[in-house]
């Protein structure tokens, strides 16, 4: 019977085994099984902890982005809201003017003069404020075309260029005057645009014009209009349109007295306002002179929570008649 092969004798415990070389192995004992998947328990805290943190972060980010696109729309829709309350008020104040009486006179203390104060209105409030146009000097009527370039001096605009660049402007032919400007000159800007050859569209229109800089159109601009008004209203005009109109300045300051007293009424009052002047010189002031205006300027301010919106518009209103929008244009509240 053939011998059994005998088992080579161990070395050491169970716990070894040879390796690869001969030398005995140890196997991880428990104590360093649950090391090893403690750190394993660590790791997968750590990413759970990150991921954690990275939907908190879009959390937030996607909350903010809800927040301020709610906030864009609640603005939105205050603004256009704001523009139709503005858009409104110009059309009351329209309406108001035209049920006016037509013998009443137009002066600082006018039922359409004080103002509407801020009133509620809808989802927000109204403010308006009235003017007159008559208060200013009329650009382009011929009645007055004289008092134009003594307006200009007693704004301390002394360019004798200036007047005659306006009408150059203004009328409608391409002739120069001596220190005007016409289509050769203004064809030869950069860039290049003609002259009107007719009346302003706009008080800003004079930015265009030779020699009227920016400074010199915010100098005149509360001084004149483009409103096809003939006469001045000696109620509301300010002392260098009235003495630009009138020429005399003891008369100016007579009118100025007399209207701080009452309103003046040029068909009835001058005799008593002016008794030492020749009825000739009476009938040629009433030729300049008016207590009621056609044209009026409407500012409007209105709000909508935190937001603002602005306009001012020229009407046509006399009295009695239907109002006519002339020009609008908004402006900064």
């Amino acid at each position: 019977m053939p011998a059994t092969p005998r088992r080579p004798p161990t070395r050491g415990c169970a716990r070894y085994a040879c390796g690869s070389r001969g030398r005995p192995v140890r196997h991880a004992s428990w104590w360093r099984w649950c090391v090893s998947r403690r750190g394993e328990r660590g790791v997968a805290l750590l990413a759970a902890v990150a991921g954690l943190a990275v939907l908190s972060v879009l959390a937030v980010g996607l909350a903010h982005t809800s927040a301020v696109d709610q906030h864009l729309a609640r603005n939105a829709l205050a603004a256009v809201q704001a523009d139709a309350l503005a858009r409104s008020g110009v059309a009351a104040a329209a309406v108001f003017l035209t049920e006016r009486d037509p013998d009443a006179v137009d002066w600082p203390r006018a039922p359409w003069a004080q103002g509407s104060g801020r009133q509620p209105l809808g989802a927000g409030w109204v403010e308006v404020t009235v003017e007159d146009e008559a208060r200013r000097l009329p650009l382009g009527v011929p009645e007055l075309a004289d008092a134009v370039p003594r307006l200009f001096r007693l704004l301390g605009l002394d360019d004798p260029a200036l007047a005659d660049a306006l009408l150059d402007w203004t009328d409608p032919d391409d002739n120069s005057r001596p220190l005007g400007a016409e289509r050769a000159y203004y064809l030869g800007l950069i860039p290049p645009y003609a002259p009107r050859n007719a009346p302003l569209a706009s008080v800003g229109e004079l930015a265009l014009v030779r020699g009227f800089t920016a400074p010199i159109v915010a100098r005149l601009r509360p001084y004149v209009t483009i409103a096809s008004e003939a006469r001045v209203n000696p109620n509301t005009a300010s002392r260098e349109v009235l003495l630009a109109v009138v020429e005399d300045a003891t008369i100016a300051e007579r009118l100025l007295s007399a209207r701080a007293e009452a309103a003046i009424d040029p068909e009835k009052d001058l005799a008593t306002v002016l008794p030492g002047a020749t009825p000739e010189a009476r009938d040629a002031l009433r030729a300049r002179l008016t207590a009621r205006g056609n044209y009026y300027t409407v500012r409007a301010l209105a709000g909508v929570a935190d937001l603002q919106r602005a306009a001012e518009a020229t009407v046509f209103a006399p009295a009695g008649t239907s109002a006519e929008l002339i020009a609008w244009r908004p402006i900064r509240p």
